[in-house]
């Protein structure tokens, strides 16, 4: 039977002969130093990362160092202040000014404070307070959200304190900012108003009553503004061009007493006695549901002058915001016919 047998052949002289045989110490020293050259050591492909060029590269953290803590944001803040506004939006002004104020004790370089409080000095009537608080907002370079509406309760702070030129700047520098912004609109109305420049006022009226009707709807603004559209046509001696405005802004809302009491005065000047009578009562009661006194007794004047309405309180973001009045509903005024 025929065998076969193993033929050994030399090997080309370019390739390398596996074989069982050891590496000495001198050889497996040699190999490491050309894998470490070539590679790099085994711990640092462990922990090799992907640098963009153009980046330094960055030793790995040893995994017992605690991870650094986030930046720090963009201006100096505090986690109470946002409390602080939550409180203002619900009336809390004693709270809301003393955490700004907490807040502006502890951070005097945190203008974002210091913009809240003067906010709410702003609500609590208290004007003078409140305008160097709003001017070093208003002037502040830290980009806190409510920086961009300082000007606006800075305008209202003017208005108030019969600083009209002041006012109408302050306004129209917040209106520069926020384009349209129907709050600062109404007060360059009020601003014209008071300057007897009619034309004006009925431009910035009508352009703050579109601006509290659209895209959302406002009714407590809009009657704020169809009320000083009437003292606009009172100044021009409309007696019935006022009427069917105040009525309007009763429609939009019949809760503000200020709007029944001119009605009231606009029906005596067109002889329109019963429907007098009876917006006076509904204004007198809102007064007495509110804790003030009556003004049934008071004389007609027949050119009422405009009473500011102070701007109210803000939202969580730091808009302008009216605040809605707290009044009941008044009863209807009745018909000459059902009296």
């Amino acid at each position: 039977m025929h065998q076969s047998r193993t033929v050994h052949r030399a090997p080309p002289p370019n390739r390398i002969v596996p074989t069982n045989r050891l590496w000495t110490g001198e050889q497996c020293a040699a190999i490491c130093a050309v894998f470490v050259f070539l590679f790099g050591s085994p711990a640092e492909a462990r922990t090799l990362q992907v640098v963009p060029e153009g980046v330094p590269s960055v030793k790995p953290q040893d995994a017992t160092v605690p991870p650094s803590q986030p930046a720090s944001p963009a201006f100096p803040d505090d986690a109470r202040l946002d409390t602080a506004l939550r409180m203002l939006g619900k009336g809390a002004l004693d709270g809301a000014r003393q955490t700004a104020q907490t807040v502006l004790k502890a951070k005097p370089d945190c203008d974002r404070a210091a913009a809240i409080e003067g906010i709410v000095l702003n609500k609590m009537k208290r004007y003078e307070e409140a305008k160097p608080l709003l001017e070093r907002a208003r002037d502040s370079k830290q980009p806190f959200p409510e920086q961009k509406h300082a000007a606006h309760f800075l305008g209202w702070c003017h208005y108030h304190l019969g600083e009209l030129s002041a006012a109408q700047t302050a306004f129209e520098l917040h209106l520069a900012v926020v384009p349209n912004e129907p709050d600062s609109t109404f007060g360059l109305g009020l601003v014209a108003l008071g300057e007897d420049r009619l034309d004006d006022a009925d431009r910035y009226f009508a352009k703050a009553l579109e601006g509290f009707s659209k895209p959302r709807d406002s009714a407590v603004d809009r009657a704020r503004v169809l009320t000083r559209m009437a003292d606009v046509a009172l100044r021009r001696d409309d007696p019935a061009a006022a009427e069917a405005l105040l009525r309007r802004a009763i429609e939009a809302s019949p809760v503000q007493h200020e709007t029944w009491s001119k009605l009231a005065r606009v029906c005596d000047r067109l002889g329109k006695v019963q429907e007098a009578d009876a917006a006076r009562a509904n204004a007198d009661r809102i007064l007495t549901a509110l804790g003030r006194k009556p003004t049934s007794d008071a004389v007609p004047t027949p050119t009422p002058t405009p009473t500011p309405t102070p701007n109210g309180s803000t939202n969580t973001a730091g808009e302008p915001k009216s605040a809605p009045s707290d009044a009941p509903e008044p009863q209807a005024p009745l018909p000459p016919k059902a009296r």
